[in-house]
C-alpha cells in the first residue's frame, strides 16, 4: 500500500516479464523454470523505492524484570503471586489494545495476560510505558525452575477493519476469547526478548 504509486513504473520489471512468461514457465520442466527465472533476473532492473518517512519500527524492552535474580520467588501451589512487569514501548500503535504479556512455564503452558488500559502511559510523542502485575499460579514441583516473560504484538493484515471491528479486550480476557480473524485478530508475533524469572512453588500445607 505504501508503495501503489510506485505501481505505474515498474513496467519493464521483473514482475512484469514474469507476468508475460507464465505461460511458458506452466509448461516448462523445473530444471528449464530456474534457467529461464535466472535469465530474467539478469535481464531485469530494480526499483529503488524509498521508505516512507512516517515509517518506524516498533520495539520493546522489558526493564523489570531483570532475569538477574538468582532467588526463586516463592509462593503457595495452586495460589497466586503477583509479578511486577515495567517494560518501554517505541512506535506501538494501539499499545491497549495490541500489547500482550505472555507467560510460559516449564512444562509447556502458555498464559497470556492483555494488561489494563490504565497500566499505559505515554511519557512522550511515540513512547509508551507499561507498568503492570502478572499473576502467576501453577502446581508444585521439586525445584527452582524458569519460566519465561515476554510481550507479544497482535497483528492484523488489514488494520482499517481491525480499528473498526475489534472490540477492545478486557484485561483478563484470555486471547483464545478474542474475535478471531473474520473480525480482524490474526495472531500475535514475538514482540521482546524473554526474560527468565525463577519461581518455586511450595506444596500445600494440609
Amino acid at each position: 500500500r505504501c508503495f501503489i504509486s510506485e505501481l505505474p513504473h515498474m513496467q519493464g520489471s521483473f514482475v512484469d516479464k514474469l507476468l508475460d512468461l507464465m505461460p511458458r514457465l506452466v509448461t516448462s520442466k523445473p530444471s528449464e523454470v530456474v534457467k529461464i527465472l535466472q535469465t530474467t533476473l539478469r535481464q531485469s532492473t530494480f526499483l529503488h523505492l524509498p521508505l516512507p518517512e512516517q515509517l518506524h519500527r516498533a520495539t520493546a524492552n522489558i526493564i523489570e524484570p531483570t532475569g538477574e535474580s538468582d532467588n526463586p520467588l516463592r509462593f503457595t501451589s495452586g495460589l497466586v503471586v503477583a509479578l511486577d512487569v515495567d517494560a518501554t514501548l517505541e512506535h506501538v500503535q494501539d499499545p491497549q489494545g495490541t500489547v500482550k504479556v505472555q507467560v510460559l512455564y516449564p512444562d509447556g503452558q502458555a498464559q497470556l495476560i492483555h494488561p489494563k488500559p490504565a497500566d499505559f502511559r505515554n511519557p512522550g510523542p511515540g513512547r509508551h510505558r507499561l507498568i503492570t502485575q502478572v499473576y502467576l499460579s501453577h502446581t508444585a514441583w521439586t525445584e527452582p525452575c524458569q519460566i519465561e516473560v515476554r510481550l507479544l504484538l497482535a497483528y492484523n493484515s488489514n488494520r482499517s477493519k481491525a480499528s473498526a471491528k475489534i472490540p477492545k479486550p478486557t484485561w483478563s480476557e484470555s486471547l483464545e476469547a478474542l474475535p478471531q480473524s473474520e473480525n480482524g485478530i490474526e495472531g500475535t508475533i514475538p514482540f521482546s526478548k524473554p526474560v527468565k524469572v525463577y519461581i518455586m512453588p511450595k506444596p500445600a500445607r494440609r
